[in-house]
């Protein structure tokens, strides 16, 4: 391959994929630091020629700055093949909400191409896969709130900057929103929600600000002021989105032989242990963290689970079926 393809090859890696891009004079001295020595003039002539060929646009009259068009197909080396464009699908359709905005449009060549190469496969074995395979939510799905586009972008560029984020913010149940300044720590989505782990003002407890209840939000230069010893992980570990409600317990329950199944398939925890009952249900003991997640899960079974230990649990399960017996009887 002569030496000025290999340039090209690399002048196109090299221009920027939005504005404001950069002058041929930038574009030298990138290219000057990998080894590719040549004067100013060259570069002018190798743009003009690459921007007849390419998607690549100039603005501004003295010097240009030099970009990919908006909309331009990626150029990958080594070309799109089935196995990378599923790749990016399936990147675009699950992991979209978590990029960052700018990476999103960054990879926008990306996921365009790989939808176009898609396409282009009939009834191929990609092409069949991507028909066959689906991620299904445990819970009852509901549908998703919509978070206006601006507020998502400050969120993700506050964020990924490092900087803190002013918010008008409506609580749950509140007629209004309130003006905040937070300091974003992390974006966390659960089952279908986004949230962000922050701190407001001048306050260290850390605050989960629900994403579609946000009306407003801008980033602030001021850098973002962490909690010493800050650890995403740790706090979800801890219990962080789970909402606790006792700590950790011993659960003892006992399952219906239909229902139990379930539980011998997918153990509660790695210390689960099961024995069967002369009456044929299965009984089940597992260390767990007593959360509203797994209240609303134990309620999930029905009749067919019995909580047996701890007895304050058993004791909170029974009034809450007392109650919704009593709803049910009033009608």
């Amino acid at each position: 391959m002569s030496e000025p393809t290999l340039r090209h090859i690399k002048m196109l890696e090299l221009i920027p994929r939005r504005q404001p891009g950069l002058t041929a004079s930038e574009l030298n001295s990138r290219l000057a630091e990998r080894d590719f020595e040549i004067d100013l003039r060259t570069v002018q002539r190798d743009l003009n020629y690459l921007s007849s060929v390419y998607a690549i646009l100039s603005e501004g009259e003295r010097p240009q700055r030099w970009f990919w068009a908006p909309d331009a197909a990626a150029l990958s080396l080594p070309a799109q093949d089935s196995h990378s464009a599923l790749m990016w699908r399936l990147i675009e359709e699950h992991l979209r909400p978590l990029l960052p905005r700018a990476i999103q449009r960054d990879a926008e060549p990306q996921f365009a191409a790989a939808r176009a190469y898609l396409e282009t496969l009939g009834e191929g074995k990609v092409a069949r896969w991507k028909e066959r395979v689906r991620v299904i939510p445990r819970a009852f799905q509901l549908q998703v709130p919509e978070i206006p586009a601006d507020v998502m972008t400050a969120i993700q560029d506050a964020l990924f900057q490092g900087r803190q984020l002013q918010v008008e913010y409506r609580s749950r149940g509140a007629s209004e929103a309130k003006a905040w300044r937070t300091n974003p720590l992390g974006l966390v989505m659960r089952e279908g929600i986004l949230y962000i782990l922050a701190t407001i003002e001048d306050y260290t407890d850390l605050r989960q600000l629900v994403a579609h209840r946000i009306e407003s939000a801008s980033v602030i230069d001021d850098p973002v002021q962490e909690p010493e010893s800050f650890d995403l992980d740790a706090y979800i570990a801890a219990g962080g989105f789970s909402y606790v409600e006792t700590g950790p317990i011993r659960l003892r329950i006992r399952v219906d032989p239909y229902a139990a199944e379930h539980l011998l398939e997918s153990p509660i925890s790695s210390d689960q242990k099961s024995k069967p009952l002369p009456d044929g249900r299965i009984e089940f003991t597992a260390s767990v963290v007593d959360t509203k997640q797994l209240r609303w899960w134990l309620t999930g079974f029905g009749d067919a689970l019995e909580v047996v230990e701890p007895r304050e649990l058993r004791a909170d399960m029974a009034e809450q079926a007392g109650a919704v017996a009593s709803m049910y009887g009033d009608g």
